[in-house]
């Protein structure tokens, strides 16, 4: 079986959770032996060099990049909002080169053709034109969502007001395509069940991440009074959660622990955002070398989200390493989980520092929880069984 994947990012390095999830998928694609053709776009923001591709991961995959700018710009921005009904977000998605390189690529030879995320939905007509080739959607998160729970954060009336305009029509967009394509699988059951509510007839399954043994290491959670955050930051979401988690969360910690420290590491950070993240006992590390090692390396690890869909990648990174966490139920939203068990889950600020400091203080419940955390990860995130299930699905599709 042949396939083609079209995402707006290299899966390598998987610095981020879109990457990480494209990447993942090739991975499960290679253990059920299909033959996948990754064209992605290579925007300025997460250029690479395309030598710079790891032999490992040039087996899995023949990854083909294609170099663009992807950058907001003010101007085109004010236009789309002016004199355009569609998502500036997207829109600026659209390349001709990248068109080009996909014309170029014989489409009818494929098997199957899968679409990472809402942006690359663009170049379905053109795909449509050429083959009868199914065309599968993966969606990443439902973007509206998205942006409607930033607009309901958001203090500034102007921002407010664009960021109400963007979910208005990014809404549009996705309800518009629910069923131009041959099957769906998103990756939460949640996502999935906005997709029925707007209609859905076509196949659809949930693809799950899938995490090999071997990437699954003991951990002993040995340290006290480290907390982590690790997630991009020029993400809206993150820079949100991290500003309410500071100003309402970390004071009350800091009362009852003085010495604990808060460490922040994340890529893309502007002036104005570690302007807002800086505080006592709190510490910005910049992007890190090994995300692993940076969460070995710290007790805890929380993740403040209150706007946002699809799956928390980095939650399950956190998971598989056996780290204990304090989540809220957004951020945990999507994944499989029992609060208390493997993960502890709170949006009060007041409850938030109080579980904090009682994981602190407790190595016993702190331990048990990032194993038991291992072992959720184990049973609902294996490579194999999901591998197996998407190998089944495409089968089906095929038939």
């Amino acid at each position: 079986m042949r396939i083609l994947l079209l995402s707006n990012k290299s899966p390598w390095p998987p610095r981020d959770g879109g990457a990480f999830a494209t990447l993942n998928l090739i991975r499960c694609l290679y253990e059920i032996d299909v033959q996948t053709t990754v064209l992605a776009l290579n925007p300025d923001k997460h250029h690479i060099n395309q030598n710079a591709i790891p032999d490992e991961i040039k087996r899995l995959a023949d990854i083909k990049l294609v170099d663009t700018n992807t950058d907001i710009s003010p101007f085109r921005l004010f236009v789309n909002l002016f004199f355009s009904g569609k998502p500036y977000n997207i829109t600026r998605f659209w390349s001709a080169d990248y068109l080009n390189e996909l014309l170029n690529l014989r489409l009818d030879e494929f098997d199957l053709i899968q679409i990472e995320g809402l942006a690359m939905h663009q170049y379905l007509h053109v795909i449509k034109s050429i083959t009868n080739a199914p065309v599968i959607f993966r969606p990443h998160n439902i973007e509206n969502m998205i942006w409607s729970g930033l607009s309901k954060e958001e203090g500034n009336i102007f921002r407010k007001i664009y960021f109400n305009i963007l979910s208005s029509r990014i809404r549009e967009t996705e309800e518009g395509i629910v069923n131009g394509f041959d099957a769906l699988i998103p990756f939460s059951e949640a996502d999935l069940t906005w997709f029925v509510e707007k209609g859905l007839k076509k196949p659809s399954m949930i693809n799950t991440i899938g995490f090999a043994d071997r990437d699954i290491p003991a951990s002993d959670n040995i340290l006290k009074n480290t907390i982590c955050f690790l997630g991009a930051l020029d993400w809206l979401p993150n820079i949100n959660g991290l500003r309410w988690f500071i100003k309402n969360v970390w004071p009350l910690v800091l009362k009852n622990e003085p010495g604990a420290e808060f460490h922040i590491a994340g890529r893309n950070a502007s002036r104005k955002t570690l302007g807002e993240i800086h505080g006592r006992n709190v510490f910005y590390e910049g992007e890190v070398a090994s995300s692993e090692q940076f969460l070995k390396n710290n007790a805890l690890m929380v993740v403040p989200l209150f706007s946002g869909s699809g799956v928390r990648i980095k939650i399950l990174e956190g998971m598989m390493i056996g780290k204990c966490i304090v989540a809220t139920t957004v951020a945990a939203s999507g994944i499989d989980y029992v609060d208390g068990e493997n993960i502890h889950i709170t949006d009060r600020a007041t409850l938030f520092a109080e579980k904090i400091v009682k994981l602190m203080n407790n190595d016993n419940l702190r331990v048990t929880t990032g194993h038991n955390a291992i072992e959720n990860v184990r049973k609902n995130y294996n490579i194999l069984a999901t591998s197996q299930r998407l190998s089944q699905f495409y089968q089906k599709l095929l038939a």
